[in-house]
């Protein structure tokens, strides 16, 4: 007993120094995840200590002899070198990485500043956030805004006898009144006076190379606005911003023009976009005709779900021909070829089946029928982007009509834009476009989408730079919350 208390003794602190050498050997084998993991230096700290726990046990129990020594210690001298080396550089390696991440962080949060900054004036003119850099380098560039400049000073002293006169005030009854001056009462008394003047935006919210805080980190240009200012590794890096109308309780409402993903230039009508989602069957797929999307009472034998390829092998994309296709059939037969679960039938009616009784209310009934239930598919929601339109361009009749396009403005609109219309087209009916310059010669209404609550945006750098891995991101803005002024999460 009095021997392995002896042993333990003499053991127990190279033990000690072994077991915590495997442990850090482990964790730095073994532990972190796919992309976080520990450093070379780690490994090498952690073998070192187990290297010196085995060199311990072996000396002490004689393995290693004393004229060895000689041999060992100039290695030993040499290895700790090594690792007091290794060591420095490291924290110094540390140190410098945590430098360049504040630098970058701040010229990151410099440039999300400037488009916060940007996006709050044009929300301003506008009423919601730009959904574009492109849009928002063009506010700045070209639009102006109403700029009132003071020039005078408040003065800070008791209001005089003859201003007194002539705000109207009695030195008795309005004793509080007359002891300073406020901005209303100096304008007034001509100690102040207001210049209005309309303003280049950029010219306005960045005047020089400093900003209000005089802490500018590098200098604005228009044209890097959504360009990160400084990387790692001095790779071109850009900003992502999107923006939105966040459901709130504001009730404010907000018309836009929906335009396919991809290209600003088709712009679809509302209508046609199947927001209820009762085509969702239909979406990606090639429907070579009308839906029955609805039982059509004058043509019983045509069931919900049913796809009407022809008529006597004339293809069709709107109900309005085929019902003038029926109400010109007279003692004809008509061969209605559809699909029916995946398999091809053919459904031979005359102009008597259909219309057994004809009367201008009969036949008007027919062509109501064929307009409301018998369509192409609507469009997959999902493909559309917004393109938000000023009140003035939006027409209403009432509050239970459905906003639709003023297309003479919006015309004026995109040539106040300098917008290119070489191939802008409108889509007032599913696979039913025209070109702008035909615009005036169709009545077809452009029916916008509305949307109700309240303007948000959010812009961010989709790759930081982070060597620690601390967060994610910095963001400015979010499209889920409602905010004020900048958060940096």
């Amino acid at each position: 007993m009095e021997r392995l208390s002896t042993h333990i003794k003499r053991f127990i602190i190279p033990y000690i120094i072994v077991l915590t050498g495997l442990s850090l050997l482990y964790t730095a084998l073994f532990s972190g995840t796919s992309s976080i993991s520990q450093s070379g230096d780690f490994s090498f700290g952690a073998f070192s200590v187990l290297l010196l726990g085995v060199i311990i046990i072996l000396i002490l129990r004689n393995v290693i002899q004393k004229r060895f020594f000689k041999f060992i210690i100039p290695i030993l001298i040499i290895y700790c070198i090594a690792l007091s080396y290794k060591t420095y550089n490291s924290i110094t390696t540390t140190i410098a990485q945590i430098e360049l991440k504040n630098k970058i962080d701040s010229n990151v949060k410099q440039g999300l500043r400037d488009i916060e900054v940007a996006q709050i004036e044009y929300k301003k003119k506008y009423g919601w956030y730009a959904n574009s850099f492109g849009e928002l380098k063009r506010f700045l560039e070209e639009d102006s805004v109403y700029s009132v400049s003071t020039i005078g000073t408040v003065p800070d002293y008791k209001i005089t006898p003859e201003h007194q006169e002539i705000l109207g005030y009695d030195p008795i009854r309005d004793y509080i009144e007359i002891e300073s001056y406020d901005e209303k009462e100096a304008l007034l008394c001509g100690l102040l006076s207001k210049d209005t003047s309309w303003q280049n935006v950029k010219d306005k919210l960045f005047p020089n190379v400093t900003d209000s805080s005089k802490n500018r980190q590098f200098e604005f240009v228009l044209s890097h606005l959504d360009k990160v200012n400084l990387t790692a590794d001095n790779s071109d890096k850009y900003f992502i911003m999107d923006s939105d109308i966040l459901e709130t309780t504001d009730e404010t409402t907000f018309e836009c023009l929906l335009y396919k993903k991809g290209t600003k230039h088709h712009f679809v009508s509302a209508n046609i976009i199947d927001f209820n989602q009762n085509d969702t069957a239909y979406y990606n797929t090639d429907v070579d005709g009308l839906i029955v999307k609805d039982s059509i009472p004058q043509i019983p034998s045509l069931l919900i779900g049913d796809i009407l390829k022809s008529i006597g092998n004339k293809k069709f994309k709107s109900p309005v021909d085929i019902y003038q296709l029926i109400k010109d059939a007279k003692k004809d037969t008509l061969d209605f070829e559809i699909l029916r679960n995946n398999e091809i039938s053919i459904i031979r009616l005359t102009q008597k089946d259909i219309m057994p009784k004809p009367s201008r209310i009969n036949w008007s009934d027919l062509e109501d029928m064929l307009n409301y239930n018998l369509l192409p598919p609507y469009y997959n929601p999902d493909g559309f982007e917004k393109m938000y339109i000023g009140k003035e361009m939006v027409i209403k009749e009432d509050e239970f009509s459905a906003p639709s396009l003023d297309l003479k403005l919006f015309k004026l609109h995109l040539a106040n834009r300098n917008f290119d219309t070489t191939n802008l087209v409108f889509e007032f009916n599913r696979d039913t476009s025209f070109r702008y310059s035909s615009l005036e010669t169709t009545e077809s209404a452009m029916y916008l989408f509305t949307k109700i609550g309240t303007p948000v945006f959010k812009a961010y750098d989709p790759s930081p730079y982070d060597p620690l891995v601390e967060r994610d991101t910095l963001i400015t803005g979010s499209l889920t919350e409602v905010k004020t002024s900048g958060n940096w999460k």
